[in-house]
């Protein structure tokens, strides 16, 4: 029990400080103009190791501190606490469906869980800028997809673990 807290505490001090470099460091981590989203990443770890409630704020704050600390238009101030505790809770009501997956398709449920939040994002802050087919393919691939692979590389040193210690 006590190996589980640990770890638990490492990956969330791990997680802090690769957002506190992702927000200094935004314009140099960014390929292209395209930065990840490292609250997204630490929401998904929450939402398989942490209560709903704590979830559901902690996607709300995480959002908030999106909209405050990394460069964006004031125009779109909480469009991302509301998308991210969207899909928080997404998440948490499919959680026990999304835990009987195994590998490659457990994998697949989280590239989609996180594709559909940039969908949604993505077109409702560039909907007066860009066109929607230019949005999928300049924006919402490109930061699914970075945002992803750190997931994945986090992933195999700390595993998502959820409820039942599988």
């Amino acid at each position: 029990m006590e190996n589980s807290q640990t770890n638990s505490r490492i990956l969330y001090l791990v997680l802090g400080v690769l957002f506190i470099i992702s927000t200094i460091f935004n314009d140099f981590i960014g390929i292209a103009g395209i930065h990840p989203d490292i609250l997204l990443i630490i929401l998904f770890f929450l939402v398989f190791n942490e209560k709903p409630i704590v979830v559901i704020i902690a996607a709300f704050v995480f959002g908030f501190l999106q909209d405050i600390l990394l460069p964006g238009s004031v125009q779109y101030w909480g469009l991302s606490p509301l998308f991210k505790t969207l899909i928080a809770y997404i998440l948490l009501k499919l959680l026990p469906f999304i835990q009987r997956f195994k590998g490659f398709i457990f994998y697949i449920s989280l590239f989609a869980s996180m594709f559909v939040y940039y969908v949604f994002y993505n077109l409702l802050y560039y909907s007066g800028y860009v066109k929607p087919f230019i949005i999928l393919y300049r924006y919402t691939i490109p930061e699914t997809l970075y945002t992803f692979l750190l997931l994945l590389i986090i992933n195999a040193i700390f595993p998502i673990h959820n409820k039942n210690g599988k």
